[in-house]
């Protein structure tokens, strides 16, 4: 798969404002990154839900260029945080503190 339709993926899968996607493109194609556009829309997204107020979240194109997707934003389900591995499946908390030493 090429990366533009790497991107394609990431922006379809983004939720909230999608803005400025020529710019979100251009800087998608230069970053470096092992995730997938699959994985960087989940962090998006975990930013997003998370945040509460869309004015507060950046624009994908501004996320993107300051790799925020290397921000640590934990996850809570019934006021229990949730651990992720590297490819962003639920782990518990000692695989987790396993693999993050």
């Amino acid at each position: 798969m090429s990366r533009l339709e790497d991107f394609e993926i990431f922006w379809k899968l983004l939720i909230g404002r999608k803005v400025n996607k020529k710019k979100a493109k251009e800087v998608y194609l230069k970053i470096k990154t092992e995730l997938s556009p699959e994985e960087l829309s989940h962090r998006f997204n975990i930013l997003y839900r998370k945040t509460g107020e869309e004015k507060y979240v950046p624009h994908p194109e501004r996320w993107l260029r300051n790799e925020r997707w290397n921000d640590e934003i934990d996850e809570y389900s019934n006021g229990n945080r949730i651990y992720r591995d590297k490819d962003g499946f639920i782990i518990s908390e000692k695989e987790w503190k396993e693999q993050n030493q």
